[in-house]
């Protein structure tokens, strides 16, 4: 009980992390749940009725001065098979011989769900490792992560195998 109420009494005294690197995570899908627990239960609403809505920061990690109001920031996270062009908000193909750029930081905000992805949205699968097959006992897709096409149609992504990873090791 008393790890308990410390541990209460660290987040309420605004002690939790600005920025979460989802890769420290043993298991990320279950911080990503409880994000969206928390919101659930603050708004007052089931927990199955949310999705994510995924809002890429233009502004650099130290120029972010607070807590989302809901949701978190995630950072850590690489972009195989595309770069990220900070100015227009989307994929861009890479530099020559850059298989992997690092992504900037993303607001994992929770919204309800929506009906459908809309056009000039590419479904990125978002893996632990490069090696996307997993284990037995372990499977490496994490979440699906919604970003801008850009001039490229989400086919294009899909077919150059884009993909958000955690890390870069095997």
């Amino acid at each position: 009980k008393q790890w308990y109420q410390r541990r209460v009494a660290i987040t309420a005294g605004g002690c939790m992390p600005l920025i979460f690197s989802l890769s420290y995570f043993t298991f990320p899908t279950g911080f990503l749940t409880a994000v969206l627990q928390t919101s659930a239960r603050s708004n007052n609403i089931s927990v199955d009725t949310l999705s994510w809505e995924f809002i890429v920061q233009i502004l650099d990690d130290v120029n972010l001065t607070g807590q989302p109001k809901d949701g978190v920031y995630i950072n850590g996270l690489y972009l195989e098979g595309a770069a990220w062009d900070k100015k227009n908000c989307c994929l861009i193909e890479a530099n020559a011989m850059q298989l992997v750029t690092e992504m900037p930081t993303i607001h994992f905000k929770p919204a309800e769900i929506k009906k459908k992805t809309g056009r000039g949205i590419y479904a990125c699968p978002c893996y632990y490792y490069p090696d996307r097959a997993g284990t037995s006992d372990r499977a490496s897709f994490v979440v699906s992560v919604d970003l801008k096409s850009g001039a490229c149609g989400a086919d294009h992504w899909i077919k150059r195998g884009t993909a958000l990873l955690l890390s870069l090791d095997n």
